[in-house]
């Protein structure tokens, strides 16, 4: 029998009419496993689906014992957990569109001097975009995630995501690609749990994944090593010079691919200071400077989705205002306070291939060091102004009009700009 205080956690969180059918995306982890516990006790009729997104067989690259939800063992975890709860267990086969949409994605983004952001893909396209239409192709109305976010419906009906209760595991950030639909239709059934709480009933229910340890790695680069991963799919690194701010060559190197924005070490380069990647061009020449030199004053972030304002509402309100908030621009760090504006929409296409769609122009209050093309930004309410931590948008940060300043102690260009 449940708990009445883990039945108290979900009072905020809409839930459907008792025995309504649930599809939970069961990776083999415990976080999953629990939502669908917990889903079960609740009342719900749940069906457990795994996403077979990788060939196992074909690549080699996944063996039994890996922590990664690549590895066959999280299949057979799993499995072996809808078993003991008694509860029916698919298999869908996606690996050509999760190839598509995410690995292709990953590789491309590297070749055209970005850094991917493969888990947002993932949560668009896959387990919000695929799960939820296979769902409801079958005339299941909820899919739930082990995800650690809540669902926020605004008092325009709209939907967004709400930071969870434990904040060491919230992934609020990797879900602002998820269309309204899907939303409307989701539940994230450990919102209002912490990572410790989720053991805690594992444990109490003696599910064989309540040890079980995460993976820290990208599920289909179990190794953690993404350069042989681009390797392995026959990409051709593209080489070039070290240079300064000022076209100065410093030295040369083999391969563009293998860096990232704020990179420090493996540069091989000696200077009187510590230098670090501040641009990468898709020539193949890699932009050093020290870490003053870093420092971004304004970007733009492309293809935006937007959650708590529609596009008309947001356009509208901040064409010719700016909007004062926070902007998150990388999974691990703290949203930082920032103004908006809405720029415009631009129907030409970017280097994925997509429109580059709705852009906005970011001002943070003070330089922000690393801001890297290809990472997503999401955007949050001014905390002294609506203290919700609930997402407004999101997009992807955009190498055109990113703006650095020398000196980080100089503001005068913020000042023009606001």
């Amino acid at each position: 029998m449940i708990k009445t205080s883990y039945i108290n956690k979900f009072q905020d969180i809409e839930l459907p009419k008792k025995n309504s059918k649930i599809v939970v995306a069961m990776s083999g982890g415990v976080d999953s496993s629990v939502s669908a516990l917990l889903l079960k006790e609740l009342g719900y009729d749940v069906i457990g689906i795994n996403l077979r997104v990788y060939n196992y067989e074909e690549t080699h690259s996944c063996d039994f014992h890996k922590k990664s939800c690549c590895s066959p063992r999280d299949l057979y975890d799993a499995r072996s957990v809808v078993l003991d709860l008694n509860l029916p267990f698919y298999v869908v086969k996606i690996e050509n569109e999760f190839r598509k949409k995410v690995i292709d994605r990953f590789i491309l983004d590297y070749q055209k001097a970005r850094t991917p952001n493969p888990c947002v893909e993932c949560n668009t396209h896959i387990k919000f975009g695929s799960l939820w239409k296979k769902a409801k192709s079958l005339g299941i109305p909820w899919i739930a995630t082990g995800h650690y976010a809540k669902i926020y419906k605004t008092k325009n009906n709209r939907y967004t995501i709400q930071n969870a209760l434990d904040l060491s595991k919230n992934q609020a950030y990797y879900l602002y690609g998820v269309s309204q639909e899907a939303l409307a239709s989701t539940i994230f059934p450990l919102g209002n749990f912490t990572k410790a709480e989720v053991r805690e009933i594992a444990k109490t229910y003696n599910l064989r994944v309540a040890e079980k340890q995460e993976s820290q790695e990208i599920c289909f680069i179990p190794e953690n090593d993404y350069r042989k991963f681009l390797i392995k799919n026959n990409v051709n690194f593209t080489p070039g010079y070290f240079k300064d701010i000022h076209g100065r060559i410093l030295g040369k190197h083999n391969g563009k691919e293998q860096f990232t924005i704020g990179q420090r070490k493996g540069l091989k380069i000696s200077w009187k200071e510590p230098l670090y990647v501040i641009d990468i061009l898709e020539n193949g020449d890699v932009i050093l400077g020290t870490y003053d030199q870093g420092f971004t004053v304004s970007f733009e972030v492309e293809q935006v989705n937007f959650l708590y304002f529609s596009e008309e509402e947001f356009t509208d309100l901040f064409s010719n205002e700016l909007l004062k908030c926070r902007v998150q621009i990388r999974y691990r760090s703290q949203p930082y306070p920032a103004y908006v504006r809405y720029k415009k929409y631009n129907p030409e296409t970017s280097w994925n291939g997509k429109p580059k769609g709705h852009i906005l122009e970011v001002i943070p209050e003070s330089p922000l060091v690393a801001v890297t093309p290809g990472q997503s930004a999401v955007f949050y309410p001014d905390q002294k102004e609506n203290p919700n931590d609930i997402l407004y948008m999101g997009g992807i940060i955009s190498k055109e009009n990113l703006n650095k300043v020398i000196d980080h102690k100089e503001d005068s260009f913020i000042k023009t700009k606001l």
